[in-house]
């Protein structure tokens, strides 16, 4: 299936773009913040602990979509 062509006025693509570099420095910073509160986290908890605490989240937040879904 054929999706149209969308076609922006200069000034919609130029928000648009304004929108995402705004989005895409908020994601940088965002990782940037986790990576750091990782290591510092592992630092005062053990690296095994951290592990455990990411999976654990991992399948707290796997369980939240099922009941979502099922729901």
């Amino acid at each position: 299936m054929n999706r149209p062509l969308l076609r922006l006025t200069p000034q919609a693509a130029g928000e648009l773009e304004q929108q995402l570099t705004k989005a895409s420095t908020e994601l940088r910073e965002a990782t940037r913040f986790r990576k750091e509160f990782n290591r510092q986290l592992s630092t005062l908890i053990g690296h095994d602990a951290l592990r455990k605490l990411n999976k654990d989240t991992k399948n707290a937040l796997l369980l939240a979509d099922l009941v979502k879904e099922a729901a």
